[in-house]
């Protein structure tokens, strides 16, 4: 199977809550973040083609921000094998060029 992806996925050093900006619910939990989109773990199964704006929370301000909000797209959701939980791909779609620099500089840190 080819990766179609053109920027490298970094996995969180720690837990980081999503959270739906416009309901204020937690949408799940950053199992995996690139520059052109995410994975989440949660509770909420997400038909393809939802759009959603996010925010993700910061344990520590960079560059001033606290966190970072951006739009996204599903591409795909999948029940988590024996549990009640789902992964989810998200494409994001919408993203202010300082939101996309505070990603760059959050992920240069993990391993």
């Amino acid at each position: 199977m080819q990766n179609k992806r053109v920027s490298i996925r970094k996995r969180p050093n720690e837990s980081i809550a999503i959270f739906d900006v416009n309901t204020g619910q937690t949408l799940g939990y950053l199992a995996n973040i690139s520059m052109g989109g995410l994975m989440l773990i949660g509770s909420v199964s997400t038909a393809p083609g939802t759009l959603f704006q996010l925010q993700m929370p910061l344990s520590a301000p960079i560059d001033g921000a606290n966190s970072i909000e951006f739009g996204v797209e599903s591409l795909w959701c999948l029940r988590a094998k024996d549990t009640c939980s789902y992964w989810t791909g998200l494409q994001i779609i919408d993203i202010s060029d300082s939101a996309s620099d505070t990603i760059a500089a959050l992920i240069s840190g993990w391993q």
